[in-house]
């Protein structure tokens, strides 16, 4: 062995590529050419990461989840408290009944918020066709029929039917009810509602454009921040009946599109239809709320929205990426039974009010970073607040400029540096970079800015992982090429182990005092002819799994499984002074786990084991044995034939635990266990006769119950 130890360090030394002295090849630096094209590979990566071309969505989705993680880690915000949501909920349907309600409720829901100081009030409904009101269709038709009869000019009983239907027909007219409580209070923003190509282009008629501009942006900070964004092409849309629009202080906008898993992050402020720039309904909201006129909102050629003294971050598309405040329930809310029946007006002096459904079942609900089934109102609460606190988040216009920096400096510079320290230090390395860019990039997240993570994590990514792999497959051609040279000469297994730990080459074992556990089922072979292969092998898995459990929690190595047995030792490959205590211990305790799973297999209605525990104790060899073909770490002697036998013996003895010990481990334990003689015998295979115990128990010292 020593002659091969000497030839193998020669060839080493001759080897191009190695350090001179023997040393694994893996230890030499990667050359330049391979750190530059690692380099490289990863910057390209990351770029293709920042800039996305098509075939990448799959990124956004990964950043998307990444700013999620963003939200959930920055925790809850306090919500403003001047904005309130009316909410439509399951106890004002239980309440008042069913939807639709009769524009009415909804007439008198307005009155009682602007009798209660409401500054602007939202109406999240859509109002683009008549209430369906079988009252009032009942009136018209007695309406008609009195004309037709000739009834109009009569006196007499026919005059008072008349008073008496123009009576009806303007109390049922709920939209009638509806427009005047909307024009009295002179707080209201009605919705429409804008399609997208596909849908056809439709035209509208005069008085419904000429309502709708009423809302349309009008103020530009220059000539060209007209067609400094490009929102959204609109082909038609759907417009409250005239009654309403005419009569509310505002119009907007309420199309929402949610990102490509669904979730909705961000809104529209502006979409284009036709010629003009229309405003969101929230936005609209908030410019009536602040009291500022249609020439104070807008576009600069900065792609910002000015509301006032605000101004807004949008994308080129006119898009706000919403901060999200926290799950549904987040902004103070009323609910609208409560609204309609209290006598007293509902406090929401000053207060930004939206009027909406938060009732699953009329499954207005959107997802979002932070709940799966948020109420659109809600949403549009969230919008809102951005807007007046400045929150909406922003990506900086020399953001991608940074951003495309950064990832090819980290990924050309990586090869060159941290991957010297090896893998275990260059994987350190990496990890604290990659923490560090995360908390930076949480840090602009908390100041309103978003800042791509993905780019620059593929690039680091990459840029290490192929270091390293290089590395490795390096050093495995060193390995191979060692292997191939010597395996004429000894055996594969030797090479092997040579190539990965020269010193290792050493057979044989060396002499230890240790103890030794052998534990086999009773009866299995039984047991298996009764059961089914695949019931067996479970029952197998389990009890095994568990007994392994035990010996490892006590300091004990699994040596081998022989069938439905096992072999553990105590004292190899690490020295241990309590050795035979804790082989004690561990059989106590594996019988104590077998109880436990009979008594689930029984509950299970299958049958239980039993299973017998041998311990012996003395010197032994340990070490790498066998052959020269192949050869394990194991332990060989006397005592480890004797304590099999001793396993076997408990079939012959009536133990309570089925556990006995020979008088070696008796005699290093004694003080510490409970034990019963079984008096002196002949093993099979030993000429004298023995001295063995039945362990009880093991007790515990003071030292033990102070630790």
């Amino acid at each position: 062995m020593k002659a091969i130890r000497r030839l193998i360090d020669r060839v080493r030394r001759a080897r191009p590529g190695t350090d001179g002295r023997g040393g694994p090849a893996a230890a030499r630096p990667l050359g330049g050419r391979a750190r530059l094209g690692i380099g490289l590979v990863a910057a390209a990566l990351g770029l293709l990461c920042l800039w996305r071309p098509p075939g990448f969505d799959f990124v956004e989705l990964v950043e998307l989840k990444l700013l999620d993680w963003h939200a959930l880690v920055r925790g809850r915000l306090a919500a403003p408290a001047d904005i309130t949501v009316v909410g439509i909920d399951e106890s004002s349907l239980d309440r008042i009944g069913r939807w639709p309600w009769p524009r009415t409720r909804t007439a008198e829901l307005i009155r009682r918020l602007t009798e209660g100081g409401a500054r602007v009030i939202a109406l999240d409904l859509l109002l683009n066709e008549p209430d369906q009101n079988s009252t009032l269709v009942l009136a018209r038709e007695l309406a008609e029929r009195y004309q037709a009869l000739g009834l109009a000019r009569a006196e007499g009983g026919p005059a008072e039917f008349r008073r008496l239907l123009e009576k009806a027909l303007a109390t049922a007219d709920t939209d009638q009810a509806l427009t005047d409580a909307i024009a009295a209070s002179r707080r209201v923003v009605v919705p429409y509602v804008f399609l997208l190509p596909p849908a056809p282009p439709t035209p509208i008629d005069d008085e419904s454009r000429r309502l709708l501009n009423r809302s349309q942006l009008i103020a530009f900070a220059s000539a060209s921040a007209r067609h400094a964004l490009e929102p959204k092409q609109a082909a038609s849309t759907l417009l409250p009946l005239d009654r309403f629009h005419a009569v509310a202080a505002g119009a907007g906008h309420v199309n929402i599109f949610p990102d490509r898993d669904g979730a909705l992050r961000q809104v529209d402020l502006v979409l284009r239809y036709q010629d003009g720039l229309f405003p969101s309904f929230i936005l609209e909201m908030a410019r009536l709320g602040l009291g500022l006129p249609r020439s104070r909102v807008r576009l600069t050629e900065q792609q910002r929205l000015e509301l006032g003294p605000r101004s807004i971050a949008t994308d080129e598309n006119g898009v706000m990426h919403l901060s999200f405040y926290g799950p549904r329930g987040t902004f103070h809310e009323l609910s609208a039974a409560d609204v309609l029946t209290d006598a007293r007006p509902p406090a929401v002096a000053g207060h930004y009010v939206l009027i909406g459904f938060t009732a699953y079942g009329l499954m207005d609900v959107r997802p979002t970073p932070w709940d799966p089934v948020m109420p659109g109102v809600e949403i549009h609460a969230t919008t809102l607040a951005n807007l007046l606190e400045g929150r909406g988040l922003r990506r900086l216009a020399a953001g991608v400029v940074v951003e495309a920096f950064v990832v090819v400096a980290l990924a050309v510079a990586w090869p060159f540096g941290p991957p010297r320290l090896g893998p275990a230090g260059g994987t350190a390395v990496a990890l604290g970079l990659a923490a560090g860019l995360w908390g930076a990039g949480h840090l602009a997240f908390r100041a309103g800015t978003w800042v791509l993570l993905l780019p620059p994590f593929a690039a680091l990514a990459v840029a290490h992982v192929g270091s390293v792999t290089y590395q490795v497959l390096v050093e495995e051609r060193e390995r191979r090429w060692i292997k191939r040279a010597f395996q004429q000469y000894v055996p594969a297994e030797v090479v092997e182990t040579v190539a990965e730990n020269p010193a290792a080459l050493a057979f044989g074992g060396e002499r230890r005092h240790m103890t030794v556990l052998f534990s086999d089922i009773r009866g299995y072979t039984t047991f298996s002819e009764r059961h089914a292969p695949e019931e067996v092998v479970a029952v197998l898995h389990e009890y095994l799994t568990a007994m392994v459990d035990v010996v490892f929690r006590h300091r004990g190595t699994l040596d081998k499984f022989i069938g439905d047995a096992l072999m553990a030792v105590w004292g190899a490959p690490l020295a241990d002074p309590d050795h035979a205590l804790n082989a004690c211990r561990a059989a106590v305790e594996m019988n104590q786990s077998l109880e436990r799973l009979n008594a689930k297999w029984q509950a299970e209605g299958r049958e239980s084991l039993e299973a017998g525990i041998g311990i012996a104790s003395g010197d032994m060899v340990v070490g790498n044995l066998g052959s020269d073909q192949r050869f394990a770490y194991t332990v060989m002697g006397d005592h480890v034939n004797l304590a099999a036998r001793l396993e076997g013996l408990n079939k012959d003895y009536k133990t309570e635990r089925h556990i006995i010990v020979s008088e070696g481990t008796y005699a290093a334990v004694s003080e510490r266990v409970v034990a019963r003689p079984l008096g002196a015998v002949t093993v099979k295979g030993k000429l004298q006769s023995v001295q063995i115990y039945e362990l009880v128990d093991v007790t515990h010292d003071a030292r033990e119950e102070r630790a």
